[in-house]
């Protein structure tokens, strides 16, 4: 397993080596710069501005120097796990992600312990995103197995087949374009949940429990658009693996022996179709995450997603770069955990 393991680092260093590269290739290819005035032409922008303190602020964070020089410089910085300062921010890049946003909800709560350590773990920019990415997968989770395992069971049945056109058309469906529909059903018309933001007006004032439960509220539009596409796939793809299992020949074993069928479902087809579920699993969160970007946009969501958005429009090269950085670890992570979990359950896997 340990030999295994190493083989799966060997590959995934040179991997994340080469997505840094195309990452800076891409951001330096794109028109303007960080101090650009328009997205449209530098040149004008530049004269808009004196051409010695353009000169001077290229100099200071180092732009004037050849694309290879510059991330030279950036990845000796980021293996030191210092990443710059954001142009827009004007404080370094691991303050941003992980430092809080110095909004009155971070500053007017309650001194208790409990109330300290959930406003530090929401308000920041990395526990945003992370917040409402694990309650996705969360509800991935709860729906995605059950209706699975109910449909494999009941094959043929009601449920199944209704279940199936649900889930195919949820499938099909942009999630740009639910979120809008999420809004103007539950925000506009009911009026029963908000639309925007992860806290309401006097979060500050709030003890834990309440400000917990209203970023519960706040990320429950935005949760149900990240998660219903992963969901449908998910909820097909246990009832498959889950009826290919129910045909071998312990199923029938089991049933044979006199086993209830709760027992034989659960005990013997059930821990065996998870395996695929393995890889599928290693890789569902950075993808939870990598689709947040146009969902917290939407919804005005304080986390990575916006964040990277506004890091585009402004050329703010640290930002982009170390954001697009994690998101290529998370998925090399993901993979690297999904391929283990796999050996582990497979010693085939192991041996090949």
């Amino acid at each position: 397993m340990l030999a295994y393991t190493l083989r799966r680092l060997a590959i995934a260093l040179p991997t994340l080596l080469l997505i840094t590269v195309v990452v800076f290739a891409v951001v330096k290819l794109a028109p303007g710069n960080p101090f650009s005035f328009s997205q449209s032409s530098s040149e004008r922008a530049v004269a808009r501005m004196e051409r010695g303190d353009y000169e001077a602020l290229l100099a200071r964070y180092g732009l004037d120097k050849p694309w290879y020089v510059q991330y030279w410089r950036w990845l000796k910085g980021a293996a030191r796990g210092s990443f710059g300062d954001s142009f827009t921010e004007r404080r370094p890049v691991s303050e941003v992600f992980f430092g809080g946003p110095g909004s009155p909800a971070a500053e007017g709560g309650p001194p208790s312990l409990a109330s300290k350590l959930i406003r530090r773990a929401l308000d920041s920019k990395v526990g945003a995103t992370l917040f409402l990415n694990l309650l996705s997968l969360f509800l991935i989770v709860c729906c995605a197995v059950p209706l699975g395992i109910y449909a494999a069971v009941h094959k043929g049945g009601g449920v199944d087949k209704a279940s199936g056109v649900l889930l195919y058309g949820l499938y099909a469906l942009p999630n740009f374009w639910v979120a809008v529909l999420l809004i103007l059903l539950f925000g506009v018309t009911l009026k029963v949940l908000p639309i925007y933001g992860m806290h309401s007006d006097g979060a500050g004032s709030m003890g834990a429990a309440a400000y917990l439960f209203d970023a519960l509220k706040h990320a429950v539009l935005p949760a149900v658009c990240l998660a219903y596409g992963s969901l449908a796939f998910m909820a097909r793809f246990s009832r498959g693996a889950l009826l290919d299992v129910l045909h071998h020949d312990y199923i029938r074993t089991a049933r044979a022996k006199g086993l209830p069928e709760r027992l034989v479902v659960l005990r013997h087809g059930l821990r065996n179709a998870m395996i695929p579920f393995i890889t599928l699993f290693g890789l569902l969160l950075p993808e939870l995450v990598a689709g947040s970007v146009i969902i917290e946009t939407i919804f005005a969501w304080p986390g990575l997603g916006q964040m990277y958005v506004k890091a585009i429009y402004t050329r703010d090269y640290p930002l982009i770069l170390a954001e697009s950085l994690l998101g290529a670890v998370m998925v090399l992570a993901g993979t690297l955990a999904a391929d283990l979990g796999y050996a582990a359950a497979d010693p085939r896997m192991r041996r090949a």
